[in-house]
């Protein structure tokens, strides 16, 4: 199960009392990657630099709560680019922002829409900036796929560079099948 939360909710809140959360870090076809999770909801996937950057940032993020190493948050980064779709989340935004991450998780896998496609989807026609910055606030890289989101006609601004967007849209497409290709 999917959770959405608002920043203000108490759920946010109780994750202290719940015992902290736990990161872990594992290499993958993209660079490094970070993960963040409560007891059984994935909060956070970075790509980083080295397991050292990936801590500081959280724990710059995270400063009130405590942070521990989990082998089981290290395994769970491969299962990620095998099967997103089966790994729970905690979402934490406004609302704005769930509705459009909500969203970009129904985009298909090799597909791209601009922000412009994304706004008039959720019956907002006029907010494409706005849809730039929910997009660009996204804590959860491939989980919600703020990768497929382009400008019209280029590949533009990804918080994680725009040679691992364009890399992890050729992966996608390599992996979808031939038989549901958009042509």
């Amino acid at each position: 199960m999917d959770l959405w939360l608002s920043p203000h909710d108490a759920r946010v809140r109780d994750l202290r009392v719940q015992g902290g959360l736990s990161y872990g870090f594992a290499e993958t076809p993209f660079g490094g990657c970070a993960l963040l999770m409560s007891d059984r909801h994935v909060m956070s996937l970075h790509f980083t630099n080295s397991k050292q950057e990936c801590l500081d940032s959280l724990q710059m993020k995270w400063s009130n709560f405590p942070l521990r190493h989990s082998e089981v948050a290290d395994t769970i980064i491969p299962r990620i680019f095998e099967n997103p779709e089966s790994i729970p989340l905690l979402v934490i935004g406004t609302p704005f922002q769930l509705t459009v991450w909500e969203y970009l998780r129904t985009i298909p896998k090799g597909l791209t829409l601009t922000y412009s496609d994304v706004a008039r989807a959720i019956g907002r026609p006029t907010v494409a900036r706005a849809v730039g910055q929910a997009v660009g606030a996204n804590e959860l890289a491939v989980l919600i796929p703020c990768h497929r989101v382009v400008s019209k006609g280029k590949l533009t601004g990804y918080r994680w560079g725009l040679e691992r967007k364009r890399n992890l849209l050729a992966w996608e497409l390599t992996s979808r099948d031939p038989l549901e290709m958009p042509f």
